[in-house]
């Protein structure tokens, strides 16, 4: 028993000289700590936040109202109620969007095949009110029509169409 204790070498304390370490290069450091009000922290491009409409450069909207968005949501926060007309055009009667229950996973902007939605960069979502956690993002609005393209094969059985006549 004794010749075992003997055989072990006393070995200096690595831990206390890792934290050491870095208790001294956090020391050197300079705060990081924000003045909220006065100051704001820069948001980085891929940071997620609350959903937002995303608009088209000559300010209209490219929902479609396909309720790709209201499926994928995994909270259920998203609502679209649509009226689908007898020529198959739709209208949006309400887009309802409940932000306080929103883990702003981003599933909804991801999925949205048009890239009518994104999410947004702005951070201060608190409110006193809860009612202002809801709110509609697109009302009343007709759902946004893909022009359509034409076929490749349409184009000469209208160009013989001209031509027999």
């Amino acid at each position: 028993m004794k010749r075992m204790f003997n055989e072990k070498k006393r070995r200096l304390p690595l831990g206390l000289f890792l934290s050491l370490r870095i208790a001294f290069k956090n020391l050197l450091r300079r705060p990081i700590t924000v003045q909220y009000p006065q100051e704001r922290l820069t948001i980085p491009p891929r940071a997620r936040w609350a959903v937002e409409i995303n608009y088209a450069p000559d300010g209209s909207h490219r929902c479609t109202a396909c309720k790709v968005c209201e499926k994928e949501c995994p909270d259920d926060l998203i609502e679209l109620d649509v009226d689908i007309a007898e020529d198959r055009s739709r209208f949006i009667n309400r887009w309802h969007y409940r932000r306080g229950g929103c883990m702003m996973c981003g599933l909804c902007a991801e999925i949205c095949p048009f890239d009518a939605i994104k999410m947004g960069h702005d951070y201060e979502l608190a409110h006193v009110d809860p009612d202002l956690l809801e709110f509609d993002l697109l009302t009343n609005v007709p759902a946004y029509r893909r022009p359509k393209k034409p076929r490749p094969d349409a184009a000469p059985a209208a160009e013989k169409e001209a031509a027999d006549a």
